[in-house]
C-alpha cells in the first residue's frame, strides 16, 4: 500500500445462475482485532451494491464502484475494482469426424470410438450408425461424428485412441473385424486406417472450440425480451374475481410471470425496452374483429415500452380497452417475430439473441401454423418460453415443448434443428417467483450456445454495420407506409392516422380510419397517460436464495403497481 490508499487483492469463488437475480454487497471494514468473537459490524467503513449478471457481462474487464457511506453520507470512502474471470473446466474444443469404409465385404457396418484411460484401459465413449454398402459394392460410408476433446484424448492430439470396426447381425451377434489405435494428429493428416478385411479412409477431422455462455455475452451479446400475452375468452373478464386476469396484483397470473422472467432479462438489454403484444382479442376499433398480433400500447410500429414496470402497465391498460375473443393462435405472433429476426440477421446485426415469452391459459387452435413457425424458428437466434396459467389441459404445449418427439413441419418439409421451446406451468410454482423463473429460463444458456455453435458464430464484440440501420419496426412501417402510397394515398394523410398509432399492421383498418374523423388510439392513449402520471406501487417481498459459494441478502424487493389504491396488503 502507499500513502492515502490500501491495495488488497482477493479471489472469491461463486456460482454463476443467469436464470436467478443474484444481489452481492461487498463491505469494508477497519479490523485491528482478529479474534473472530470481536464485533466487526462496529467498524463498517462502507459498501458497494452490484448484481453478478453486471459482472458476468463484464467478464476479464474491471468494474470500478464507490465505496458508500453506511451512514447515508456522499462522503468520499474510495473506491472498489473488482474483475470476473469465468473458471473453464477443461477444453470446450469438439472435433468434427467423418469415416468411409473400403474393402469390406459385409453388407452392413457399424464402427466403435473408444478413449485410453488413465489406468492405461480404453473405454467405449461413441458408437456410430449403422452404414449399408454403397451402390458401388465397396465403400461403406459413415455420417459426420462430433466428439468432445475431452471425451475422446483429454485435449491432447497425440494421445492415443481405438477404433474397432464391426459387421452387423440382425441377431444382434456383431462381428469384430478388428480394432486399431491412431492419433488425432494422424486423422488430421487423413492418414488411413488399415484393417485385415480393409480400410477406414479419414474424410474429414476438423476442430471447432465450443465457447460458453459467459463468453457471448461478455463481448456484448444482448438478449431481447418480446412478451407476448393472450387474451382469448376463456380467460374470463378482468372484473371477475375468478379471471386469470383479474384487476387484483397478488392474484394476476400474468402479472406475476412478466414480473418473475422479466426481473432477470432486463439486465442482458442495454436500452431495456421491450415490445408487448397481445392474441385473441377485440380492439373496438379493429373492425369488430379477433386480432392474433396487435401491439398493446396502441402503435404495432413503435411497439416497445420502457422497463418491465412499462411492461406491467401496458398490460393493466390493454385491460381497460380489449375485449377478449378467440379463437388462440400463436402462429401469427411467432411468424411476426420470425421475419423481425430474419431482418436484423440480413441487416448483419448479430448481437442480439431474441427470448419470445407467450404467457396463455392453455388452449392452442392453429397447432399445425405453429409447429411451422417454431421449427422455421430454430434455425433463427430465438428462443420460446411458453408460461402456462389457470388449471387448463396443457397437453398441446407438452407437445411443442418437444421434450419426447422432434416437431415436423411438413409446409417446410424438416425437422426442428434444436430444441427452442421451454413450457413451464405457472400453478407449480405458483407461490414461488424464484422458482418460476428458474425453471423458466434455465435452458437459455443452452439454447443460446447450441445456436452459435451451429452457426459457427464466434464471441467478439459485434461492429455495427455501415449504412442502413433502420430496425425493423421502423423498416416495417416504411413498407406499410409506401404500399398506402401505392394505392394513392397522400403522405399527410398516411402521417396524420400513423401518428395516432395503428395497433395493428393492417391496410384494412387504415382505410376505415381515413374518412373517420372521430378516430382515436385509446391504446395509445392511456400508454400516453402512464408516462405523464405516477403509479402507485408495493413492495412484494421475494424469498432468500442461497449457493454453495455466495449467501445473498435476505430479502430481495421489486416494485411492481397495482391498480387500486385502496389494498391493504
Amino acid at each position: 500500500s502507499s500513502a492515502g490508499s490500501d491495495v488488497y487483492k482477493r479471489q472469491v469463488l461463486m456460482d454463476y445462475y443467469f436464470e436467478a437475480k443474484q444481489d452481492l454487497r461487498i463491505s469494508v471494514y477497519d479490523i485491528d482485532d482478529f479474534d473472530p468473537k470481536a464485533n466487526v459490524e462496529q467498524n463498517l467503513i462502507g459498501f458497494v451494491d452490484l448484481c453478478a449478471h453486471s459482472i458476468a457481462r463484464n467478464q476479464g474487464g474491471q468494474i470500478i464502484l464507490p465505496i458508500q457511506c453506511p451512514k447515508g453520507t456522499k462522503e468520499r470512502l474510495g473506491d472498489i475494482s473488482i474483475t470476473g474471470v469465468e473458471r473453464k473446466r477443461g477444453s470446450n474444443s469438439m472435433y468434427h469426424i467423418q469415416f468411409e469404409a473400403n474393402g469390406f465385404v459385409p453388407p452392413y457396418l457399424f464402427y466403435k470410438l473408444y478413449k485410453l484411460a488413465n489406468n492405461g484401459k480404453y473405454i467405449l465413449i461413441f458408437e456410430s450408425e449403422t452404414s449399408k454398402k454403397s451402390p458401388d459394392g465397396f465403400t461403406h460410408p459413415f455420417k459426420l461424428t462430433e466428439i468432445h476433446s475431452a471425451a475422446l484424448i483429454q485435449d491432447d492430439e497425440t494421445r492415443k485412441a481405438m477404433v474397432e470396426i464391426f459387421q452387423w447381425s440382425d441377431k444382434g451377434s456383431h462381428i469384430s473385424l478388428g480394432k486399431k489405435e491412431f492419433t488425432i494428429t494422424e486423422l488430421n493428416e487423413l492418414i488411413p486406417i488399415k484393417f485385415p478385411t480393409g480400410t477406414l479412409l479419414v474424410k474429414r477431422c476438423d476442430k471447432q472450440e465450443k465457447y460458453s455462455f459467459l463468453d457471448y455475452i461478455s463481448t456484448g451479446l444482448e438478449i431481447a425480451l418480446l412478451t407476448a400475452v393472450d387474451f382469448t375468452l376463456s380467460n374470463k373478464d378482468p372484473h371477475d374475481p375468478s379471471s386469470l386476469h383479474y384487476f387484483d396484483l397478488y392474484k394476476n397470473e400474468y402479472l406475476q410471470a412478466i414480473t418473475s422472467v422479466g426481473q432477470i432479462l432486463e439486465n442482458y438489454d442495454s436500452d431495456k425496452r421491450f415490445p408487448i403484444f397481445g392474441f385473441g382479442a377485440r380492439v373496438p376499433f379493429l373492425l369488430d374483429k379477433t386480432s392474433h398480433c396487435f401491439a398493446l400500447n396502441g402503435d404495432v410500429f413503435h411497439p416497445e415500452v420502457p422497463g418491465i414496470q412499462g411492461l406491467i402497465e401496458t398490460y393493466k391498460n390493454a385491460l381497460k380497452v380489449v375485449k377478449l375473443n378467440g379463437p388462440t393462435f400463436f402462429s401469427h405472433i411467432l411468424n411476426y417475430v420470425n421475419n423481425m429476426v430474419e431482418y436484423e440477421i440480413f441487416q448483419c446485426k448479430m448481437n442480439k439473441y431474441y427470448i419470445l415469452l407467450i404467457i396463455t391459459d392453455g388452449l392452442i387452435n392453429d397447432m399445425e401454423n405453429t409447429i411451422d413457425e417454431i421449427v422455421r424458428a430454430t434455425a433463427l437466434p430465438i428462443s420460446i418460453l411458453i408460461v402456462g396459467v389457470g388449471n387448463e389441459d396443457y397437453t398441446a404445449m407438452d407437445v411443442l415443448d418437444a421434450d419426447e418427439k422432434p416437431l415436423f413441419s411438413a409446409k417446410l418439409g424438416k425437422q426442428m434443428e434444436r430444441d427452442i421451446v421451454q413450457f413451464v406451468p405457472f400453478r407449480e410454482y405458483k407461490n414461488n417467483p424464484i422458482e418460476l423463473a428458474k425453471q423458466t429460463l434455465e435452458e437459455i444458456p443452452t439454447q443460446l450456445t447450441s445456436y452459435m455453435y451451429k452457426k459457427g458464430i464466434k464471441p467478439v464484440r459485434q461492429q455495427m454495420p455501415e449504412g442502413s440501420t433502420a430496425s425493423f419496426f421502423d423498416a416495417d412501417r416504411d413498407k406499410f407506409v409506401q404500399t398506402l402510397l401505392g394505392l394513392g394515398y397522400h403522405i399527410d394523410k398516411v402521417d396524420e392516422i400513423l401518428a395516432k398509432g395503428l395497433p395493428e399492421n393492417s391496410i384494412e383498418l387504415f382505410k376505415a380510419q381515413v374518412f373517420n374523423p372521430y378516430f382515436k388510439n385509446p391504446l395509445r392513449e392511456l400508454c400516453a397517460t402512464m408516462k405523464q402520471s405516477r403509479s402507485q406501487c408495493y413492495s412484494i417481498e421475494f424469498q432468500p436464495v442461497s449457493y454453495t459459494h455466495l449467501t445473498l441478502p435476505t430479502s430481495d424487493l421489486v416494485q411492481i403497481p397495482v391498480v387500486a389504491a385502496s389494498s391493504k396488503k
